[in-house]
């Protein structure tokens, strides 16, 4: 089965499991094309992501953190992070979850390998990854003052 998130098709949406998370957004997740359940979050105007990650549908919700939705029973677990939820980058089977302050990595099953120093006050971009090193961009001094800084993906700390 491939999995996918996708907007809720009207007609194919009922007889199926809701998870309501919080109010505004909803999200469809798709095995091939047959709807398997809508999850509905809180609505905000950025800062807002969803992802299928191995087994797992992944939902970055600005300052709620993450939603990690199991494929196989759709239970759900709430991962904090410091200040909000950014972005999502995927290497090498690891999800690494940026947010306002820092970097954080999970393993294929959602363990937490590292979790950065503070590397900024106000956003953590990747601008690219290349072998073990992470190119980010880091809001130190909002608004725009963004700075370029490099941190090892084997432990997240920042290089020289």
């Amino acid at each position: 089965m491939k999995y996918h998130i996708d907007d809720p098709k009207e007609s194919s949406i009922e007889n199926i499991k809701r998870i309501v998370l919080g109010i505004g957004k909803i999200y469809c997740i798709y095995s091939d094309n047959d709807p398997v359940a809508l999850v509905e979050i809180n609505a905000y105007s950025c800062f807002t992501d969803a992802i299928v990650f191995n087994d797992y549908v992944i939902i970055g919700n600005y300052y709620e953190g993450i939603y990690a939705i199991s494929l196989s029973d759709l239970s759900v677990r709430n991962i904090k992070i410091k200040g909000y939820f950014g972005y999502f980058e995927i290497d090498k089977d690891v999800l690494y979850v940026l947010g306002c302050e820092n970097v954080v990595a999970f393993s294929c099953d959602l363990e937490q390998l590292w979790e950065s120093d503070d590397l900024a006050v106000d956003g953590v971009i990747c601008e690219g990854i290349e072998d073990d090193t992470m190119m980010i961009a880091c809001e130190m001094d909002p608004p725009g003052g963004w700075i370029r800084r490099m941190i090892s993906l084997i432990d997240g700390r920042i290089m020289e």
